[in-house]
């Protein structure tokens, strides 16, 4: 995806109206392109700078996330994200520098994680300060540059009507899309014995408890009872697949039963994060190849709307949208708007 493909698609996800916690997977992704970086975080934070929930595509383990709370006591973190917050610019930059990297901060924290170089927006709705996007590369990566940091201001506005959406009270309805999986084999008492890289992180989402160093310990604990929870559940439900919803998506768990040649007995645990309709649709025009007027009109017509009321949400008139809606049928060699929303799915899911 080119630069200027990943800004339309950014734009477009943010103008969906879904929650962060929906939202988030989908758009570091794309903010990833427009920015180059090995991975992101957003921390959503109270007034005194401490963390009060999160979302990142690479996470501690529970117990070494309650340790650096218990260790560090939060102040490194609070203390910096105050002075990003009353610094005239959102966004910021830096490196891990050598007395830094001597430190146990670095050693049991950005290390793991594979952060060295820094890339911060303090993300704002309406005046008020919601979190910090924070991007990362690691010490083999060059340092994010000036260029880096303007790409990112001027996504800024973007970012903070979409982060500022409040959660809704009932989940959007989802498609069977599966965006990630996990997979973790479990003994016949639901101990794990291995988990791949994904399982971790998608087991806390699942869950939905609020993500943060201050609670990390009590995860230790529940994350194991909401396992076994998902397996017996996973027993009992129609067609051995058992859903969840919580405030981060739509989830669902499948079992397979597997036994070795020794006749020892465990389980294989799958769970996939399923994606919101809106997403998709998003992801799949931009998939397509469909010029930024054509991405916009494209997700309306599968998402229902008429010519009118694309014209409206568009701000364009009724022929003009007219020629763009025969223009996406064109393209996509459809000819109703039912085949334009399961074309740009498939197209997400390739």
């Amino acid at each position: 995806m080119s630069k200027t493909s990943a800004r339309v698609t950014l734009r477009q996800l943010c103008r969906l109206g879904l929650p962060a916690p929906l939202l988030l997977p989908s758009l570091l992704p794309v903010l990833r392109e427009l920015i180059p970086a090995s991975h992101g975080a957003f921390f959503f934070c109270d007034a005194r700078g401490s963390i009060t929930n999160l979302y990142a595509e690479r996470m501690l383990a529970p117990q070494a996330m309650a340790s650096y709370h218990d260790r560090h006591n939060d102040a490194h973190f609070r203390s910096h994200y105050l002075q990003r917050v009353a610094e005239a610019s959102p966004v910021s930059r830096r490196s891990a520098s050598s007395s830094e990297k001597e430190g146990a901060y670095f050693r049991e924290v950005l290390a793991p994680l594979g952060m060295e170089h820094f890339l911060y927006g303090v993300v704002r709705h309406h005046g008020k300060v919601l979190g910090q996007l924070s991007l990362y590369r690691g010490g083999d990566a060059p340092p994010f540059s000036l260029a880096d940091e303007q790409a990112l201001l001027g996504v800024m506005h973007y970012l903070g009507e979409a982060l500022g959406m409040p959660s809704p009270v009932a989940l959007l309805e989802l498609q069977e899309h599966t965006v990630e999986e996990g997979l973790a084999l479990l003994d016949t008492q639901a101990n794990e014995l291995f988990a791949d890289e994904n399982w971790p992180r998608l087991i806390r989402l699942a869950e939905g408890n609020a993500i943060s160093p201050a609670t990390a310990m009590a995860e230790s604990e529940s994350l194991p009872r909401f396992v076994r929870a998902m397996l017996a559940a996973v027993l009992s439900a129609p067609h051995a697949i058992h859903r969840v919803d919580s405030v981060w998506g739509n989830f669902a768990f499948r079992r397979h039963a597997m036994a070795s040649q020794q006749g020892d007995h465990a389980v294989a645990l799958l769970v996939s994060r399923l994606a919101a309709q809106p997403l998709r649709l998003t992801e799949g025009a931009a998939a397509l190849g469909l010029s930024p007027q054509q991405r916009e009109v494209a997700v309306l017509m599968a998402q229902g709307h008429s010519n009118s009321d694309i014209s409206q949400q568009l701000g364009i008139t009724v022929n003009t949208a007219s020629y763009h809606v025969k223009q996406v049928f064109a393209r996509l060699n459809v000819h109703d708007r039912s085949a334009v929303a399961r074309v740009l799915c498939d197209a997400a899911a390739r």
